[in-house]
């Protein structure tokens, strides 16, 4: 192993661990606006509902999110479905993929968790 190709690896790694780092961090802070703004609408329809201004009917709203969680099981086993049928093209960075992908992950978890 010579000097070059450690260099490489060593830019790999950390690179994939800043980006996925930068990656977690913007997911942590989107999550946590988009939570706030649903938890704002949803205050604000229990405030109107109280005050007689709104009627919401508990039934629909309970319809649409089983609709939303029956999609959302449907789509991740189509995907699963569909993995074995993906090809892969061998590409000459095989060597670099694995580190990356890894470090990436590492960067991602470290990310959304210090965000």
């Amino acid at each position: 192993m010579n000097f070059d190709s450690f260099v490489s690896g060593a830019a790999t790694i950390g690179g994939g661990f800043v980006l996925g780092m930068l990656i977690g961090y913007f997911l942590r802070k989107i999550l946590k606006l988009v939570i706030f703004a649903l938890g704002g609408i949803f205050s604000l329809l229990l405030y109107l509902q109280y005050q007689g201004l709104v009627t919401v009917n508990l039934d629909k709203v309970q319809n649409a999110a089983d609709k939303i969680m029956t999609t959302a099981i449907n789509s991740t086993s189509i995907i699963s479905q569909a993995e074995g049928k993906v090809s892969t093209i061998p590409l000459g960075i095989g060597n670099l993929v694995l580190p990356f992908t890894g470090s990436m992950a590492v960067g991602i978890t470290a990310g959304f968790l210090r965000g």
